[in-house]
């Protein structure tokens, strides 16, 4: 999501350069951007919290010997 934040406003700013890569930017809006950033931050938010829990829980609770 942060990297989505940098580019699609770049993309959007630059709709009358043409691209190296070719992508047509023609289509892209603000409304676009929002509808990619909320699933986009959402899918962050749940998948960095499962991971990282499940990763401390690996790491620190499992590992732990009493």
């Amino acid at each position: 999501s942060v990297a989505n934040m940098y580019f699609i406003p770049v993309a959007l700013m630059n709709t009358g350069a043409p691209f190296a890569s070719g992508l047509d930017v023609t289509s892209l809006n603000m409304a676009g951007l929002i509808r990619n950033l909320i699933p986009v931050t959402l899918g962050n938010i749940v998948g960095g919290a499962f991971f990282v829990a499940t990763f401390y829980y690996l790491v620190l609770l499992k590992g732990r010997k009493d």
